[in-house]
């Protein structure tokens, strides 16, 4: 499974990057690329209008579930702390993705170089299509 972050799902939301697109396209008609319930929501308050926010609604109901229990969102909790005592800021919206990632034995696909960094303490499994031009 690929858990696809903000920075994935918002630019294909916007249509950016025509080669992320057919990719994006092909991984959801597989059944292969998720996001936690979360990312959606953050979609859903930032889309520009209504073709747009039913378009997040669509993903987010025809997405592979996760399972999201409680214990997730505190580990997130502790991951932000632990990145933060070794001078990595990070987000708790990316924390709680990559804490699922970690959990699920998933990949991370993301546009976020911060990812880099939090990798080299905390390792996880990244998704990097080849040929994939930004």
């Amino acid at each position: 499974m690929i858990l696809g972050d903000l920075t994935i799902w918002s630019a294909a939301l916007r249509g950016q990057h025509p080669s992320l697109l057919a990719l994006f396209a092909d991984l959801r008609r597989r059944g292969e690329l998720t996001a936690p319930g979360i990312v959606f929501g953050h979609l859903l308050a930032e889309a520009g209008d209504d073709a747009e926010a039913e378009k997040v609604r669509t993903w987010a109901v025809d997405a592979p579930r996760l399972e999201e229990p409680l214990h997730a969102w505190l580990a997130a909790g502790d991951l932000v702390s632990l990145l933060h005592g070794k001078g990595v800021p990070l987000g708790y919206l990316d924390a709680y993705l990559i804490t699922l990632a970690i959990r699920e034995d998933a990949r991370v696909w993301t546009y976020n170089p911060r990812y880099l960094e939090v990798a080299r303490i905390v390792p996880f499994q990244t998704y990097e299509p080849v040929g994939l031009r930004r």
